[in-house]
């Protein structure tokens, strides 16, 4: 090694050396690491070993938590990852999350919609201006494939609203099911120390079995919140840490709505996207843009449209007995009969759903009745535990059933927010 080779690698070690004790005890070094250690506890967790020998498998179930950075770190364009600072270390802070807010990030991100809206791009920029019937052609892509742009970005807010209640859902269950293991505890606790009590259904090991079940429901309510966690993650673009810790704001409906079914179906069929653009079409439907009308039937309702310029005029050639049934005749009594169609389908639609919610909302009435019942069972049943005139323990499995009910209520609640989202999406209805 010559002289000036050595110099030049003993001058690259005084700079490079301390560079790396700085980046090593930076802030950010310090976070990834944390996140790291994180990550190896929720792993360590799913894997179903525990952190130690004399940690049961049943107890660190009960104690986990689920952790932000258990997911890939994805950092998607826009997203905003919340932190505060103790000394030196970020960590991150929960955020609260509104249904208003989840829908407009999944409408604004919607990659299918900006995948219509750069073909839409595309086209306008391939034509020349001086081609007049290239530029009606143009007119008529643009003004259809905007309305179904629009219908896509529609689907994906709705997604992101029926994955936001379904969460809410998961964690008013979790919150029910640890309350009835609570109780399930105290009861198991009751029957090891005195056999004398004579409980209704008291057998010690059929009383761990119910527990047991409630503690895999439990772990299915967990689970499932982290996987919706992850979708809403995808649909909004929401950094995947800030979305694990996300507080869920808006509660589940109660009760539904009024709903007139006449004024959902003409809202539906005054907003729908689909049946907008298949009006454009009819309306737009020209000598200078029948090719491009032809696929964009296919597009609006696939199959439509698919035959050939000639083989169409060919066969209208030989069946017609008007010399001016033509080729544009024939696409505008078919964009016609489509449009038809499609308003029979939104209307069917609409209806199907305004069904679908008063259908639960009458079964969360008789919900609250039978609830209500079970409520005046417990009161009767737990004077007559003061007064010895029922068996100690009994009024506990009366309040375990009403914690069965008032779960089986959740779950109908979020089956409503589900309808009444869905009644949104048949109409179209504007980001709130």
């Amino acid at each position: 090694m010559n002289r000036h080779l050595r110099i030049a690698l003993i001058g690259l070690l005084i700079v490079a050396m301390p560079g790396t004790g700085i980046w090593l005890a930076s802030p950010r070094t310090a976070a990834a690491v944390g996140r790291t250690l994180h990550l190896d506890k929720a792993l360590t967790w799913v894997s179903g070993t525990p952190t130690t020998s004399s940690e049961s498998n049943e107890s660190f179930d009960e104690s986990w938590e689920p952790v932000p950075d258990a997911f890939p770190p994805f950092n998607a364009p826009g997203s905003v990852v919340v932190e505060h600072s103790v000394g030196e270390t970020p960590y991150p802070v929960a955020v609260t999350y509104t249904p208003s807010q989840v829908m407009r990030w999944a409408y604004e991100r919607s990659p299918e919609g900006r995948l219509i809206e750069s073909e839409i791009q595309a086209v306008m920029r391939a034509i020349d201006p001086k081609d007049k019937d290239a530029c009606c052609a143009a007119r008529l892509i643009r003004n259809v494939l905007s309305e179904v742009a629009l219908a896509r970005r529609a689907d994906d807010a709705t997604h992101a609203i029926v994955a936001y209640h379904k969460l809410i859902a998961a964690n008013l269950a979790v919150t029910k099911i640890d309350e009835a293991i609570a109780i399930q505890d105290r009861l198991i606790a009751m029957s090891d120390e005195a056999e004398r009590l004579e409980l209704p259904d008291g057998d010690p090991l059929k009383l761990r079995q119910a527990r047991l079940e409630l503690l895999d429901l439990k772990s299915q309510q967990r689970f499932n919140g982290l996987k919706l966690r992850q979708e809403l993650s995808r649909l909004t673009g929401r950094d995947e840490a800030e979305v694990a810790l996300a507080i869920m704001i808006a509660p589940l409906p109660e009760q539904a709505p009024d709903v007139v079914a006449g004024e959902m179906v003409a809202t539906a069929l005054a907003q729908r996207h689909d049946l907008r653009a298949v009006a454009v079409l009819c309306r737009d439907l020209n000598s200078c843009n029948i090719d491009a009308a032809r696929l964009l039937m296919g597009i609006v309702s696939p199959g439509v449209g698919l035959s050939l310029a000639t083989a169409a005029k060919g066969l209208f050639s030989c069946l017609k007995d008007d010399p001016s049934d033509n080729d544009l005749n024939a696409r505008r009594r078919q964009c016609s009969q489509l449009h038809e169609s499609l308003k029979t389908i939104i209307r069917n639609e609409t209806l199907q759903t305004v069904l679908d919610v008063r259908a639960v909302n009458k079964r969360l009435e008789l919900m609250d009745q039978r609830i209500a019942l079970t409520v005046e069972r417990l009161d009767q049943t737990r004077g007559a535990v003061r007064l010895d005139e029922s068996p100690v323990g009994s009024d506990l499995l009366v309040e375990l059933e009403l914690f069965e009910l008032q779960g089986l209520r959740i779950g109908l609640q979020k089956d409503l927010a589900l309808a009444m989202d869905n009644l949104d999406h048949v109409r179209s209805m504007p980001l709130p």
